[in-house]
């Protein structure tokens, strides 16, 4: 039980990106109405696999923090899946925005945009513990 407080001290960056990957994932989820236009693919941009690869993505991130297991390329590929699930989602909220004219999208794209910075940013300077 000390070691694992201690790797999930050690690694707090990667639980903190895993726990907000589950809950956008979840989020999305709950709310399967949450995008809306163009109206002919709200049914592929509220797909339940997306939302639940998000989830299942940052599972497989909080696992791995927990575990003894060190991989950088493991921990790469991980990470690279949650910038690519955020850049999905992002690019999603920017065409509500230009096209839609739904500004609420804004908070939530430019909130994605710096979650995403930051993971390439921990993904640059900091490995697992």
């Amino acid at each position: 039980m000390r070691q694992l407080l201690q790797r999930l001290n050690n690694n707090s960056l990667y639980m903190i990106i895993g726990l907000l990957i589950f809950g956008k994932g979840l989020g999305f989820y709950l709310n399967r109405r949450f995008f809306f236009y163009p109206p002919q693919l709200a049914w592929m941009m509220n797909n339940i696999y997306l939302d639940c690869s998000m989830m299942i993505v940052g599972i497989a991130l909080l696992v791995y923090t927990c575990s003894r297991y060190n991989s950088n390329k493991l921990l790469g590929v991980l990470l690279a899946l949650v910038v690519v699930l955020l850049a999905i989602i992002s690019s999603i909220e920017i065409e509500h925005v230009i096209f839609a004219h739904e500004m609420e999208f804004v908070q939530n794209a430019l909130s994605n945009m710096a979650i995403i910075a930051f993971i390439i940013w921990t993904a640059r300077h900091y490995s697992k513990r």
